[in-house]
């Protein structure tokens, strides 16, 4: 366990000095304040989570976890790495585990970002329970993002890149755009958070089963690969 924790921190200070969660941050505050022209906070805050949602939570997120992976193989560290003496199975579940924690606050500096900036805009209706309501919505949707995030690592470890995993990230938030809006959008894994967000309603279990499947593929297919696969 010491070991798992000690590997844990060394990779969230890696994602801290790689700077990616403040660029993500960045990007997000310009997102927050197109939304200025919103006039009260039920649509303020609800525009701009389901664009962290969709942009940061599909996009950034797939972003960021290709890098803790695919730097590795880009950095020429990966066979150095494999040398130590550490489970290979701890350290890949060490980088996800470092993620998650990254997500995790990401989202949480993310909220207050939103409700500081919105203060500002001078924005009527504010009431306490709505809040709750939607920061609950979005939490639940950012777990839905984490969870398909960890397909990327897998990719990147495949491609032994970063460029491929994002590019896919690119086409994970086009899909959610696509088909968010039509009927079959519940079962598709990558816009079941932005639908969720907006109408929790209207995921059923096989969207959940869908996500479900993407979590197994990216964390087991990535603890395979660095057992086995790349081995050779």
């Amino acid at each position: 366990m010491k070991q798992i924790l000690s590997m844990i921190k060394i990779e969230v200070y890696k994602i801290i000095r790689g700077h990616i969660p403040i660029f993500i941050l960045t990007f997000y505050s310009f997102l927050i304040v197109i939304h200025m022209q919103d006039k009260t906070w039920e649509a303020f805050l609800n525009n701009t989570f389901f664009l962290y949602s969709t942009v940061i939570g599909l996009m950034g997120f797939g972003i960021l976890s290709s890098w803790v992976f695919g730097r590795e193989y880009q950095d020429g560290t990966f066979k150095d790495i494999l040398s130590l003496p550490i489970s290979r199975t701890n350290l890949v579940c060490s980088k996800f585990l470092a993620l998650e924690l990254c997500f995790i606050a990401t989202t949480l500096i993310a909220i207050g970002m939103t409700f500081a900036l919105g203060s500002c805009f001078s924005l009527t209706g504010f009431d306490l329970f709505l809040a709750g309501s939607v920061v609950k919505r979005l939490f639940i949707a950012t777990l839905y993002n984490i969870s398909l995030s960890f397909l990327f690592p897998f990719i990147a470890s495949i491609a032994r890149s970063i460029l491929a995993p994002v590019s896919i990230s690119f086409g994970a938030l086009i899909t959610a755009v696509v088909f968010g809006s039509q009927p079959v959008g519940p079962y598709i894994p990558w816009s079941i958070p932005g639908i969720y967000l907006s109408n929790p309603q209207l995921i059923n279990l096989a969207g959940k089963v869908s996500i479900s499947v993407v979590v197994f593929i990216g964390i087991y297919g990535t603890i395979l690969w660095w057992n086995y696969a790349d081995q050779k």
